[in-house]
Order: structure tokens, then C-alpha cells, then sequence
């Protein structure tokens, strides 16, 4: 049977300043609650967790004790459900304040006898390196013996001359081993002493924070006996997730297929063990609300009069530790209302979408852990591919591709590590061509991929002939420029490519340029002087493209003076 679920709210919020809100009554008998995390919802800055318990109850009133929540949980943020065979009814939800009782606090507990574990294996494993390091010596020792002095007739009499292979192999192979075996041991040392010094530091921190703990206290009215399954859940800080994408150009397929992965991590103070984690794209820290449009009223300033800090303290009498004016109890007790009530929008950007991913196994990750990367999702891509050169910067053809999200979920601004995936089968490779930042992109919503080099074309401009027009001594100089750009394709098909180059374009009214040759004729030709051509060279075919143009300016001007080409 489930029963109502309650918040602290206004009263759970005052325990904290105040004391519990009454001791366990006659009629009124206190239960401890143990729980352990089940589920957590991470999202980019914060998690949700969800801690559940059983109990068995009688029928009467009882006072319910939880002492398992982490030492920073949001109290507002509480909520407490039951359900089981007891028929019962939350009559309320405290949070108190304990001090003093660190020690005894389950997650001091907890800590301790995970530092006492850890320090057992180190201690172990050191035992065992210092075996493996007197096996090194003794093999160094052995391997030396034969040549030592004066034990050269025992080399001969024990070692025959077709021995000595097989007994250098032998060494060699056991000195490989165990310095195999050392280094192994000191690295997972050197791990063992990472989480130990982290444990030791969250136990100092508990120990420093005034040794202070949090105590949920649950009033349950339980008409019937009967089993009692409580979820306490919470917003708790300290933990994050963050996406990784991998992105695959398979040719052979002429397909993109994105790879959605999270890389989740958390120091929330408490250890996930076998917990159902879910990844949420939501924001909780912008609030449910949409910012609304105030009027907005010009009014007339009222003149600021400044004064030097000697005038300040002559009127305040010299006394420095008075406030400069009065305000009263009343004030000071509706000041924090006031500024969060008139608090600026900075965190009220909002998102119309948000997605949830339930990562499929259930998770084990300690706090302060290493991070732990998840698949999210591999798909598809919709979408369309083009090719791109501009042979003044670069002789390579790029591979472009525009690509729809059509994975009915939001892409997070991320990192993507992007791959070309030639061949198929065993002959498949896959090169790594780059990382790019891929920003927010909704359902839906077109962003471009690039893919890289394509090694199927070659690509070339060169001068071809620079010419000197003009006569020594002329009023104007004139010097004319001929390009030749040259595109080959070793493709089975004829795709098309997109080509761009330049054109110069004055900024000098004594500098014209003239006599503008394209040969074929571009596409597109912009005032700033970029030209377009979009061709498709035929299979194992070339195409040219040639430029001339003439640039003119002043006689008596010297050709350096100008950055021409």
C-alpha cells in the first residue's frame, strides 16, 4: 500500500536553526532507518538521488530516524515516499542538526573501514613487491655466480657449451616476468595510495566541519502492521556528466554514424554501489519558470553626492566599527526574501527540451572515483556530404557533411573525436582525423561535420606566368598574374567538388584591377573577390581552372610598396 509523500518544506527548514521540533512523545516509539542509494538522476552540475529502506511497524505512532543522507543534501529539496503492507500515513518530515557524533555517523563508519581495507592491500601487495624484488636480486645474483672469481671451473663442469642458450633464455625470460610483475604491483600501490589519501582527506573534512551531521526524522501513523518501504530522495552537489562523441565517416557506406557517450563522475560523499543511474539534460539550477517582461519606466536620477572618506568618518564620529546607517530587527529579517525575491535574471536562461538516459547496468562508482564513461547511443546520421578545396591554402579536397540530429534527443555541447572508416571487413581501417567542438544542437537541427581529407583527389595551383606589361618609365606600371588550378580525380564516380580562390580587390584608389580572365566560369563571384566553382571531374579524369588578372597602379610607386602576389 502506498502512502502520501511529504517535503520538509517551511517547519523541516527551521529544525536546522532551531532544535528538533519535539522529543518522541508516550506515545511515540524511535526507529533507525538503514538505507542505501538506489538511484541517481545526474545532471550537468548536480544528481538526484534516491535512498531506500524497509522497516517493519506495528500499529501506533512512530518516530523514524535516518541518519544515511550526505553531510551537504539540499533540505528544500527533500521528498519522502512509502509504500508496503502497513497502512500508514507521513505525518511530517524534520531535519535536525547533529553535533558532535561524527564518529558515529554511518558514512564516518563507512569511510574508516574502506581506509582500513585499502591500507590491507597496499600492505599486501607491498609484502608481495618486496618478494618479487628479492627474486629480481637472486637472479641477478645467479646470473653472475659463473663468472665470479675463482668459479670459473664450476661454470664449465656444471654449464655445457649447448647449456648456455637455454639457461640465458631462462634468466632472461625470468627478469622480464618479474619486472613485469614489480611494475604492476608499484602502479597498483600508487593507485591504492591515491584513494587512501583522498579517504584520509574526506575524513579530515568531516572531522574540521564542526563534526556535524544531518538526521532526517520521519512521523508515521501506522494503522495496521505490516512492512514499510521508505525513498528518501534529494538533490546533492558534487556530481557531473559531460558528453563524448565519436563520430565515423564510413566510405564504403557513404554513412555517418555518431556514438553518444557520458562521462560521468561524482564526490557527492557517498558511494554508488549496483545503482540504476540515469543521465538528464535538464537544468534544474534555472528554475521551472520562464523569466516574464517587466515595464519598463524611465524616471529621473537623483544626484549621487560622493564624500572623501575623511568627510565619511567626521560624520560618523570616528567610531570605525558603526555602520554608516540604521536598520532595524524587522529589515534585516525580510532582507534575504527581498534579494531573492528581486534577484537578477543570470541564471534564467531556459531550454525548451531536455532528455533523460538510463544507462542500461546498474553502476558502481565511489565517490571521488575515477570517472566512468557510458554509451549513451550509436545511430545514423541523416544528411547530405559535399567536398571543398581552396588550392591557394591547402592541395587537399575536404569532406563536409551538413547532418540532421535525428536522434529525437538533444546533443550537449561536447567534444568529437572524429574518424574515416575505409575498407569493409577484415580490410576495414579506421584513421583519426581530428577533434572538433560540436556546440548545443537540438532535434532536428542541421550542423555541419568535417570529415577530413579526401585521399581519392589531388589538388594543385601554381603561377603559371608573371608579366611585366608596362615600358620602363611609364605613368602607370601594369603587372599581370596567370593562374592554373588542377583538380584529378581517382574516384569510380563523378562527385562534385566545390573550389574557391581569390581575386584581389583594391582598397587604393591609384590601384585598379583589371582585365579579370576565369576560365571556366565560376559559380559564384563575390565583391570581396572570392570565386566559386562547383565541377565534377569524370572517374580518373582532371579538370583546370585558370585565373589572369592585372593589377595597376602608379609609375613611380615600387612594386614592394604593395602586397601583391
Amino acid at each position: 500500500m502506498k502512502t502520501n509523500a511529504w517535503t520538509p518544506a517551511i517547519a523541516g527548514m527551521l529544525i536546522l536553526f532551531l532544535v528538533p521540533a519535539r522529543a518522541a512523545g508516550a506515545d511515540e516509539a524511535a526507529l533507525t532507518l538503514k538505507t542505501t542509494v538506489v538511484s541517481a538522476t545526474v545532471y550537468t552540475d548536480r544528481a538526484q538521488v534516491t535512498r531506500s529502506g524497509r522497516i517493519d511497524l506495528r500499529p501506533g505512532a512512530w518516530r523514524i530516524v535516518c541518519d544515511d543522507l550526505p553531510q551537504g543534501f539540499d533540505d528544500a529539496s527533500l521528498r519522502v515516499e512509502g509504500a508496503g503492507t502497513a497502512e500508514t500515513r507521513i505525518m511530517g518530515v524534520d531535519i535536525v542538526i547533529l553535533r558532535g557524533r561524527i564518529a558515529e555517523s554511518p558514512r564516518y563508519k563507512e569511510l574508516k573501514e574502506k581506509l582500513e581495507r585499502l591500507a590491507g592491500r597496499r600492505d599486501t601487495l607491498r609484502i608481495e613487491l618486496e618478494s618479487f624484488q628479492s627474486s629480481l636480486a637472486y637472479l641477478e645474483n645467479l646470473a653472475r655466480f659463473p663468472f665470479e672469481k675463482g668459479s670459473s671451473k664450476l661454470a664449465t663442469e656444471i654449464f655445457r657449451v649447448q647449456d648456455w642458450k637455454s639457461v640465458l633464455e631462462f634468466l632472461g625470460g625470468e627478469r622480464v616476468k618479474t619486472n613485469e610483475r614489480i611494475d604492476g604491483h608499484n602502479k597498483k600501490i600508487a593507485k591504492l595510495s591515491e584513494e587512501i589519501s583522498w579517504v584520509e582527506g574526506e575524513l579530515r573534512k568531516m572531522q574540521m566541519h564542526d563534526d556535524w551531521s544531518k538526521r532526517v526524522v520521519v512521523d508515521i501513523e501506522a494503522k495496521t502492521a505490516g512492512s514499510l518501504d521508505l525513498d528518501l530522495a534529494y538533490n546533492v552537489g558534487g556530481a557531473t556528466w559531460a558528453p563524448e562523441y565519436t563520430i565515423r565517416y564510413r566510405t564504403a557506406e557513404n554513412a555517418i554514424v555518431l556514438g553518444y557517450n557520458a562521462r560521468v563522475r561524482q564526490s557527492t560523499g557517498e558511494d554508488w554501489n549496483g545503482v540504476a543511474v540515469s543521465l538528464s539534460t535538464a537544468r534544474p539550477q534555472i528554475g521551472a519558470a520562464s523569466p516574464e517582461v517587466q515595464p519598463y519606466y524611465i524616471t529621473r536620477r537623483m544626484p549621487r553626492i560622493m564624500k572623501s572618506a575623511a568627510e565619511e568618518m567626521k560624520v560618523r564620529g570616528g567610531r570605525d566599527q558603526e555602520v554608516a546607517f540604521d536598520v532595524s530587527a524587522a529589515d534585516v529579517a525580510r532582507a534575504p526574501e527581498v534579494f531573492e525575491a528581486e534577484r537578477p535574471g543570470a541564471e534564467l536562461e531556459t531550454a525548451s527540451f531536455a532528455a533523460t538516459f538510463a544507462i542500461p547496468k546498474r553502476v558502481d562508482l565511489p565517490s571521488g572515483a575515477d570517472p566512468r564513461r557510458a554509451l549513451i547511443l550509436e545511430e545514423r546520421l541523416t544528411g547530405t556530404l559535399a567536398r571543398y578545396t581552396a588550392p591557394r591554402l591547402s592541395q587537399n579536397v575536404f569532406v563536409r557533411a551538413a547532418a540532421s540530429n535525428t536522434l529525437a534527443v538533444p546533443l550537449l555541447a561536447g567534444m568529437a573525436d572524429v574518424y574515416v572508416e575505409t575498407g569493409t571487413g577484415q580490410a576495414a581501417q579506421s584513421i583519426f582525423v581530428g577533434k572538433e567542438m560540436l556546440p548545443q544542437i537540438a532535434p532536428g537541427q542541421e550542423f555541419p561535420v568535417p570529415l577530413g581529407a579526401d585521399q581519392d583527389y589531388t589538388v594543385t595551383q601554381k603561377l603559371e606566368k608573371k608579366e611585366y606589361l608596362a615600358k620602363e618609365g611609364a605613368a602607370t606600371k601594369k603587372i599581370r598574374y596567370h593562374f592554373l588550378v588542377t583538380l584529378e580525380s581517382f574516384k569510380k564516380e563523378a562527385l562534385a567538388v566545390k573550389i574557391q580562390d581569390r581575386l584581389p580587390v583594391s582598397t587604393i584608389k591609384e590601384v585598379r584591377v583589371t582585365n579579370v580572365d576565369l576560365d571556366p566560369k565560376p559559380a559564384e563571384q563575390l565583391e570581396n573577390g572570392i570565386v566559386t566553382w562547383n565541377l565534377s571531374p569524370a572517374p580518373k579524369a582532371k579538370v583546370e581552372i585558370r585565373l589572369a588578372y592585372t593589377i595597376e597602379f602608379p609609375g613611380d610607386w615600387d612594386e614592394s610598396m604593395l602586397n601583391i602576389e
